[in-house]
């Protein structure tokens, strides 16, 4: 049985709305709503959903960017709401980020030997040279060369910096990556090379992803477990292959109807959903999902629905579905 490596329970995360300067709004963005996710050392966790739906500010909850509102998260054993700012700097060195646009990620100003390298200044790691190797390394590690580390980040292409930013990361060893649409500024192609690169580097070091895409394809290809999101809500969560065989939330299933089949013959027809999504100042009563559901019934606008779980571990947020 695999070993329990984060486990984040009934995370909420409540903007406060400014009406003017002086004057504040009683109003909140609902960011994230009693979230639930856990992930096992070496897996693969998959988030996706529509723009604004949480995925990012669940990513910045979890490495305490920013602080949740209400809600518990466990590191390797530890609860990292109870540590003071030292103990979570020295804990965030476990937990990296790989970030979506390699243009802006990357100090323009500063060498690339320089900015792998930070990193490890900032935690004193080694002397000198032994910094300067361990910079040499992780370039060849992420397919560059030594040679490269004395060049600015304005002299490489998109795939390249998003391979220094992958290097920067895997400077002090962490244990999680939490990767937030770290290929969705990239041409296709590129895009599978660095796919291709993350799995290879997560069974080289042993390492758990926490990987936010919105590209259903993308999610497929990486993942072990899927959490789907909503305004705010995790609605489903299974296996990569559960969720794309057997999706359970009218969501779920509405999102996999929507990817382009390549095959000329073969038509799918996608799922249609009315409306916008709400407001997250104004979150719907009962199911956010309901004014966009073709399925809504009289339940699903009262009542909220909790996170089943099914006998496979399948599990899903709706009054209608059968686990």
């Amino acid at each position: 049985m695999k070993e329990l490596l984060l486990k984040a329970e009934n995370i909420s995360k409540h903007f406060p709305v400014k009406e003017s300067m002086l004057r504040k709004s009683k109003s909140k963005v609902h960011a994230l709503d009693k979230v639930n996710l856990s992930i096992y050392r070496e897996e693969i966790v998959g988030v996706v959903g529509e723009s604004g739906c949480g995925k990012s500010t669940l990513a910045r909850v979890i490495c305490r960017l920013i602080e949740p509102t209400e809600g518990s998260i466990e590191f390797d054993g530890v609860r990292l709401e109870q540590l003071g700012k030292k103990q979570m700097r020295d804990m965030r060195r476990h937990m990296q980020l790989v970030f979506q646009d390699p243009f802006s990620s990357l100090n323009p100003r500063k060498k690339v030997r320089q900015i792998i390298a930070e990193p490890l200044d900032i935690y004193s790691v080694g002397t000198r040279s032994e910094r300067n190797k361990r910079v040499d390394e992780l370039l060849e590690v992420v397919g560059l060369s030594a040679g490269h580390a004395e060049r600015y980040p304005h002299e490489f292409s998109g795939g390249q910096r998003q391979r220094i930013g992958i290097a920067r990361a895997l400077a002090l060893k962490p244990k999680l990556l939490i990767c937030d649409e770290p290929v969705s500024a990239l041409d296709v192609s590129v895009q599978a090379q660095i796919l291709n690169l993350l799995q290879d580097l997560q069974q080289q070091f042993g390492l758990s992803y926490m990987f936010i895409a919105h590209g259903l394809d993308v999610i497929r290809h990486i993942s072990d477990r899927i959490a789907v999101m909503y305004l705010g809500k995790l609605v489903e969560m299974g296996t990569s292959d559960a969720i794309f065989n057997r999706p359970k939330h009218p969501y779920t299933q509405a999102l996999i109807s929507a990817i382009p089949v390549p095959d000329p013959v073969r038509r799918q027809v996608a799922v249609a959903l009315a409306g916008e999504i709400p407001s997250p100042i104004d979150p719907p009563s009962g199911c956010r999902f309901h004014t966009r559901c073709p399925f809504a019934a009289d339940t699903c606008r009262t009542v909220e629905p909790e996170l089943r779980v099914g006998g496979d571990g399948h599990s899903v947020a709706c009054h209608l579905a059968e686990l």
